[in-house]
């Protein structure tokens, strides 16, 4: 029992050691997870790169629309999910989520003010046909996964 103890104190020890050693560098290319707003309902929560878009942003002149965009998780910050790509489901993706003042302004948020492949986005989802019923382009009609609904989306 003691040489238990002994061992497993030295490890705490060396791994103590090994992070204060670290240099800033390393922890700098770390971006900080914002804290999930009051406001941003979802019952997931993921940090996300964006992958390439899959065609054009239609004009949003005549109808507004949800845009499926494909993620790769990085990070689950909240709830679970058993894939590493998630399609997400972004209300009128050529408006900056601040800008947003038609029905949806309070039902979506965040600081993006555009989405481009390769950027990294912190993501409050629900399942998109519980949050939206207005029309959707999607260009994955082969992927028969679940898709979800950004109610808050942050570039981080």
């Amino acid at each position: 029992m003691r040489k238990s103890f002994l061992l497993l104190a030295a490890c705490a020890a060396f791994f103590s050691a090994c992070q204060k050693d670290a240099p800033a560098s390393a922890k700098a290319h770390l971006p900080a997870i914002p804290a999930r707003p009051a406001s941003a309902k979802g019952a997931l929560v993921v940090v996300g790169t964006l992958q390439a878009l899959p065609g054009e942003f239609p004009a949003n002149d005549l109808y507004k629309y949800a845009y499926v965009m494909k993620y790769t998780i990085d990070t689950v910050v909240e709830g679970t999910i058993a894939t590493k790509e998630i399609l997400v489901g972004q209300y009128d993706p050529r408006t900056p989520r601040g800008a947003i003042q038609d029905d949806q302004k309070g039902n979506v948020g965040g600081n993006a003010t555009g989405f481009q492949s390769g950027d990294r986005h912190y993501l409050v989802l629900r399942p998109l046909d519980s949050a939206w019923t207005g029309a959707i382009e999607d260009n994955y009609p082969q992927d028969h996964s679940p898709r979800w609904w950004a109610t808050w989306v942050d570039r981080i």
